[in-house]
């Protein structure tokens, strides 16, 4: 059985402020001399859900075809529920009640009932969500040294309002050892992810040398 967990990407996708939006042009040319329907597509490579790699904030870091493979396979994968409101933050306390699926995860997902957002109010999705504090990469290399991604229900693990916090925060995933992967921007809404482990498989939409990529995510139980 798979689930989808990534969103559609599409014109009018929340993005992380300063995010290039998607932009579609319509092209026309002839072949054999009739006219053919065409769209250039232009977007992001981190908008909608996506993966963001070593590349993104680490001097020499790892791309997308450097370090991930057409199909990428992490499991088990489990999901936790950390509740957040607003700007708060995930910090290490959240994650003590859910020690067990810490260490034992290769993709590890926080739910924070941010994504309930995304549809009714995009602007707050977008700019006043909960975030991840720079000390909990360490203390899940330190928990878990198996673990090679984090996901979340939030469109990135940084805030505008913290930009050196955030900045520190993907430091800390994706420049240690070894590197920790992260997926943003994730529809956690099914509740079957909170339960036993599962699959994650994840196809990047662009398979290149890149920093991050939107990807289709999918979510496999057995």
């Amino acid at each position: 059985m798979l689930i989808p967990i990534s969103y559609p990407l599409n014109r009018g996708t929340p993005l992380y402020p300063g995010t290039e939006p998607l932009a579609i042009t319509p092209t026309r040319s002839l072949k054999g001399g009739d006219a053919e329907e065409k769209s250039l597509i232009s977007f992001s490579s981190h908008a909608g859900t996506h993966i963001d790699l070593p590349r993104h904030s680490c001097t020499d870091g790892g791309s997308v075809s450097a370090l991930l493979a057409p199909e990428a396979v992490f499991a088990p994968a489990r999901c936790i529920e950390v509740p957040k409101a607003g700007e708060e933050p995930v910090r290490i306390h959240d994650l003590l009640p859910h020690l067990d699926a810490v260490r034992s995860a290769r993709a590890l997902f926080v739910k924070t009932g941010s994504g309930r957002l995304r549809e009714t109010d995009p602007e707050a999705y977008a700019g006043a969500h909960p975030w991840v504090h720079h000390e909990v990469p360490g203390f899940l290399r330190m928990q878990n040294p198996g673990l090679r991604l984090f996901g979340i229900d939030t469109i990135s693990i940084a805030t505008p309002a913290n930009p050196e916090e955030g900045r520190e925060a993907h430091r800390a995933f994706l420049c240690g050892s070894p590197h920790i992967f992260l997926l943003e921007d994730v529809d956690l809404s099914y509740g079957r992810l909170l339960g036993e482990p599962w699959t994650l498989r994840v196809y990047p939409v662009v398979f290149d040398d890149l920093d991050g990529v939107p990807v289709v995510a999918l979510a496999e139980f057995g």
